[in-house]
């Protein structure tokens, strides 16, 4: 999810090597523009697979450059799943981030029919039995900066 425009060579090569894809979130690259320019420049650079993003307008340019476009959604009150639903619907992406990942089966039973998009779950998952409810409750993936859930 990040790292900085001098790491990222051998991040990719690494995940390369395990057939892992690599995620970049856009907020937390270091180095380079969060914007058109630079989402281009990182795809043509094959220097990630896919995309995480709270920006709207960088869902579009990720999917026209080849690249997987997840959107991060966070998910507070009533007012921000309407608002959520609008922009699922206006940008397609590949997948949606809801955060944090406990209102994830929230999201699926309100929405998810709505649209179809894989959902992943983020933010506030503490243990591996959470991680099991979710995955029962429809969740895709979970994204988790806890390493022993990993």
């Amino acid at each position: 999810l990040y790292g900085d425009i001098f790491n990222l060579p051998q991040i990719m090569e690494e995940c390369k090597k395990y057939n892992k894809l690599v995620f970049l979130h856009m907020d937390l690259i270091k180095g380079i523009g969060r914007d058109r320019e630079g989402l281009i420049y990182l795809a043509k650079k094959e220097l990630c697979n896919g995309i995480v993003t709270t920006k709207n307008n960088l869902i579009d340019t990720a999917k026209k450059q080849g690249l997987i476009a997840i959107q991060r959604l966070f998910l507070l009150d009533s007012a921000a799943l309407k608002t959520g639903e609008q922009i699922l619907k206006h940008n397609q992406p590949d997948a949606v981030e809801i955060l944090p990942g406990i209102a994830a089966p929230y999201f699926i039973e309100h929405i998810y029919k709505k649209l179809l998009c894989p959902v992943i779950a983020g933010g506030l998952i503490s243990d591996k039995n959470e991680i099991e409810k979710l995955f029962q409750k429809g969740v895709l993936a979970i994204s988790t900066s806890r390493k022993e859930l990993w």
